[in-house]
């Protein structure tokens, strides 16, 4: 192998004749290094053998439509299994609505784009613009989209203090990048114990908040012992003030689904189009769910054990079972048949637990099958991508472990099956979020990884640079895949849950999802590292997430933490703007924030 080859890389290939591309893609190390499951690089040029511009582009179209099958089985991921079990831990764990948002809804968000940072095909990437202009497209679309959909009350103080972490996280990357023009390990080191501090102050403010409602309360019961006075009367109405709006936000509950919101927003379609931008003040209330009683609700000790067990294995598999079929529009029904084929391949590896379901989502044979199927397929996947063999255009598929875990998992299931019954789910139903988590959040990786890979190639294909990509398409993507998330949470009724997390998880993306990787990219350890990690328009997403920062700061304060539809017209604005301003920069239409290189004369 010439040492031309050896230096090719796979995007460089794109550019070459269409005739030499298939060697130079079978013969490139690179072609293997940066892809993951698929090696579209060899699907291109060998397998469909793209000889002409025309067929490329159509080839190209086609990958846009993989993207977006990625995104829509990320979507079934988080909607349907992920979202119920992050509201179940949330309150087996006593977290407040604005803890869970911080911690298990913003890791769920940031988790992939971590990932994609950790991959081979980012090693020389700009980290901070892609990782700054996400932060900035999540901020802007997602709680612009909160803001529109929920008006609602925030904390204050908590929101004050998420995005002045946001502001720091901001100032100390952009520091520890530009200080020696390089990032080395005990800088990464430190962006984890930032984290860490950070974590323990949110803690700490909570349990803070809940000793001084007990407090408020043993003062209240005595107050009330007191003679009635005006002084005493005023006190405790200022203390019973204090109390409500802190037990507001002391626990979280599994509310019912917003029913009324999907009536109220068909109804609104014949209402006047003038209301869309006003706050109404109209309020629906939504009864916790009683999931003690959705786990017995469908039992009978009259009934036999395996009742039912073939007719709800197959009302599992049927995407429609549940959905009012003669209620949907035309539009909705296209949507509905063309997820089905997504809906059962995850039915069948994904474990479904939801409280607010009957039987807590337990399906008898199904689950037994699942506790087989859903080991096989996370070690499976996580074992081939270690391994990094190549069958031509897929990645081989190592089953030797997987294999080996049926000696525990097929016992396991025959034991599950004779042991539990079809009309309530057993005592351990809840070691079954341990699966449902690690197959979710493998699924998430794999398409995560897949959009990164194919989004880059289009974007070579179409002659677009690199930074232009990642603030761009790459950043929409990456918030919708977050806005899927945050709008099932809003539309739940948990606004400051999913609000909470629009800052926490961009905040984890700067310091925890670009520490991990910078530690582990030797080449960011290399000076004048800080050029290709800072990228050409790092100064134009440091600037707008500035402006995006203080001007949040600004209108939660002048609007006392009150947020209106009109703010979440005025984030899409800004983001419009800001994506106006990378494509005029592409286009050499104005000049970049950024500085020229300059070299000094000899």
């Amino acid at each position: 192998m010439s040492l031309n080859t050896l230096q090719q890389t796979c995007l460089s290939v794109l550019h070459l004749p269409y005739e030499t591309r298939c060697m130079m893609v079978r013969k490139a190390p690179d072609c293997q290094s940066i892809v993951q499951y698929l090696n579209y690089f060899d699907i291109m040029s060998c397998i469909l053998k793209i000889d002409t511009p025309a067929v490329e582009i159509l080839v190209m179209c086609a990958f846009i439509c993989c993207v977006l099958i990625y995104v829509q089985i990320t979507a079934i991921i988080v909607a349907t299994y992920l979202t119920p079990v992050m509201k179940i831990l949330s309150v087996k764990m006593h977290m407040n609505e604005y803890l869970a948002g911080i911690t298990l809804l913003a890791f769920a968000n940031s988790f992939p784009d971590m990932i994609s940072n950790l991959l081979p095909i980012r090693a020389q990437s700009a980290l901070y613009t892609r990782t700054i202009s996400n932060c900035l497209v999540i901020v802007l679309l997602c709680g612009g989209m909160v803001c529109f959909l929920k008006p609602f009350k925030m904390d204050g103080h908590s929101t004050v203090r998420d995005l002045l972490f946001l502001l720091m996280a901001v100032e100390l990357m952009s520091y520890i990048i530009h200080y020696d023009d390089r990032v080395s390990n005990i800088e990464s080191i430190f962006l984890l114990i930032v984290y860490i501090i950070y974590l323990i102050i949110q803690v700490t403010d909570l349990i803070l908040m809940r000793r001084t409602i007990r407090k408020l309360r043993t003062e209240i019961t005595a107050l009330r012992q007191q003679p009635i006075s005006p002084a005493r009367n005023e006190k405790l109405r200022n203390k019973m003030a204090i109390l409500i709006d802190l037990e507001s936000n002391e626990v979280m509950s599994i509310r019912k689904q917003d029913a009324h919101f999907m009536l109220h927003k068909r109804s609104s379609r014949l209402s006047s189009s003038s209301n869309i931008f006003s706050t109404s003040g109209r309020k629906f209330e939504r009864g916790d769910v009683d999931y003690v009683s959705t786990r017995i609700v469908l039992h009978n000790k009259n009934n036999t054990k395996n009742q039912f067990l073939w007719n709800e294995f197959f009302e599992k598999f049927n995407p429609i079972y549940g959905k009012n079929w003669g209620m949907l529009n035309r539009c909705d029904r296209i949507i509905l048949i063309a997820r089905a084929p997504l809906v059962i391949i995850t039915r069948m590896i994904v474990p479904e637990v939801n409280y607010e379901l009957y039987k807590h989502g337990w399906s008898k044979l199904l689950n037994c099958m699942q506790i087989v199927t859903t080991p096989f397929f996370v070690i499976t996947a996580v074992t081939s991508n270690f391994s990094k063999l190549y069958l031509t255009w897929r990645l081989s598929f190592n089953m030797r472990f997987a294999c080996y875990s049926m000696i525990v998992t097929v016992p396991a299931a025959v034991f599950i099956f004779f042991d539990t019954r079809t009309d309530i789910p057993p005592p351990y139903h809840f070691i079954y979020i341990c699966l449902n988590a690690a197959s979710s959040f493998v699924i998430v990786f794999v398409c995560a990884a897949e959009i990164e890979v194919l989004t880059t190639i289009v974007g070579v294909v179409f002659d677009l640079s690199g930074n232009l990509m990642d603030i761009t398409f790459g950043a929409l993507i990456n918030a919708i895949l977050d806005m899927l998330a945050i709008y099932t949470m809003t539309m739940a009724g948990y606004e400051k849950m999913a609000f909470a997390a629009i800052f926490a998880g961009p905040f984890f993306s700067i310091i925890v999802g670009m520490g991990v990787p910078l530690y582990f990219n030797k080449k960011a350890h290399q000076p004048g590292s800080a050029h290709f990690l800072y990228g050409e328009l790092g100064d134009n997403c440091y600037i707008f997430m500035m402006i995006t920062v203080y001007s949040t700061l600004m209108w939660t304060l002048t609007l006392n933490f009150y947020s209106r539809r009109s703010v979440g017209i005025y984030c899409w604005v800004l983001l419009f703007i800001f994506l106006l301003y990378a494509f005029s920069i592409e286009a050499k239409l104005i000049h970049g924030f950024g500085k020229d290189p300059y070299f000094p004369p000899r």
